[in-house]
């Protein structure tokens, strides 16, 4: 028997068996680097959702606390009544600050979220008052207006109307 003959069949064996242990050994490796890639792809996809969500959140508060505050301050003007709610022009309104939870913040608005300026403007006035005050045939035209700190961007604006009878 020709012993020299297996032992290169042997050799030959032992040398595929190798080859095909890297070739799996490399495509495992391949599938890991793959699978991690396609996880950190998910990962920042998740990521930026959280980040799409909470930014749509805040703005749904901010503009929820604005139509809240926007409301309230008309509602106070209404309840003044036509005489008694002094003219502020639009280049100087009356203006108030406010936190989150519509605490007032006018004595700090360093620190405040919200700013809500009111103007009442007479369409007639009685020459000579001081403070000013709207004749009897005036209508007024009362606009408040929402802003956020600190970029001072406008949430909203509203408008109504004083008149003698009611508003």
């Amino acid at each position: 028997m020709n012993t020299s003959a297996g032992c290169s069949h042997d050799l030959q064996l032992h040398k595929s068996h190798n080859k095909q242990h890297h070739i799996r050994r490399a495509l495992s490796y391949t599938e890991v680097l793959v699978a991690s890639c396609i996880c950190v792809f998910c990962l920042a996809v998740m990521v930026q959702l959280f980040s799409v969500t909470s930014s749509i959140s805040t703005r749904g508060v901010d503009n929820t606390q604005a139509f809240n505050l926007q409301r309230q301050t008309l509602e106070q003007v209404i309840e003044t009544g036509f005489t008694n709610t002094p003219e502020a022009t639009v280049n100087s309104p009356t203006t108030h600050y406010y936190g989150l939870n519509s605490t007032n913040m006018d004595s700090t608005p360093s620190s405040a979220r919200y700013r809500v300026t009111t103007s009442v403007v007479s369409s007639a006035t009685i020459s000579g008052s001081n403070p000013v005050q709207p004749a009897v045939t005036a209508t007024r035209l009362v606009t408040v207006t929402v802003y956020l700190l600190p970029a001072g961007s406008q949430l909203c604006s509203a408008n109504t109307y004083l008149i003698r009878g009611g508003v």
